[in-house]
């Protein structure tokens, strides 16, 4: 009696997890100008619709770091605080930093800036909670990126849609929250192309 062939690793269901981690080593390669946007969103909307490891790995085969075996829901790099605050000042996060699942930021007489154009996503979904209480804030997503806006506006302003759709598969960033005498402001915005060198 044969023993049934022991399936590849390679044609192993992909994981959100997978999907999320190629996409983040895509945004690595083309802010290092090593893939021109064209070809980074071409290969980006294939790995968010990838359905096995396979077919992550042949996207990112020719670049450093690629994956070389199925790393599952394996753990997730720590992500920072959830609360962003500013009292009669401001914050700002910026530029490579691990998104949690959830985030609050709070802005009081003061302002801030979220952007997560850059960002890694720990999860498929991720959920802001954004209150403005005379002080603005400004939630930058990327192109691909879901968003589902629900919020409040007193006497202030509280955005309800983003321009734009997002790609199937990618991850969901719902925006909750409220803003007194304030807003709370989301946009779409691509990345910026760095010069190969």
């Amino acid at each position: 009696m044969s023993t049934p062939a022991t399936p590849r690793n390679g044609s192993k269901r992909a994981a959100d997890t997978d999907r999320i981690q190629v996409a983040q080593l895509l945004t690595d390669a083309a802010a290092q100008g090593r893939l021109p946007m064209t070809e980074y969103e071409n290969r980006l909307t294939k790995a968010y619709a990838a359905q096995t490891y396979d077919e992550l790995a042949a996207l990112s085969s020719d670049l450093p770091g690629a994956m070389t075996t199925p790393r599952g829901s394996g753990p997730c790099r720590p992500a920072p605080s959830t609360l962003l605050l500013a009292i009669m000042s401001g914050f700002e996060r910026r530029g490579r930093w691990n998104v949690p699942r959830r985030l609050t930021t709070v802005a009081f007489f003061g302002g801030g800036v979220v952007d997560l154009r850059y960002a890694d996503f720990t999860a498929p979904e991720v959920e802001i909670r954004s209150y403005s209480v005379c002080g603005g804030q400004t939630i930058l997503v990327p192109p691909e990126v879901n968003v589902d806006l629900r919020g409040v506006a007193v006497m202030g302003a509280f955005d309800h849609s983003v321009p734009g759709e997002g790609t199937p598969g990618a991850p969901c960033v719902r925006i909750r929250g409220f803003a007194l005498w304030g807003s709370v402001a989301v946009k779409r915005k691509k990345r910026k192309q760095a010069a190969a060198g």
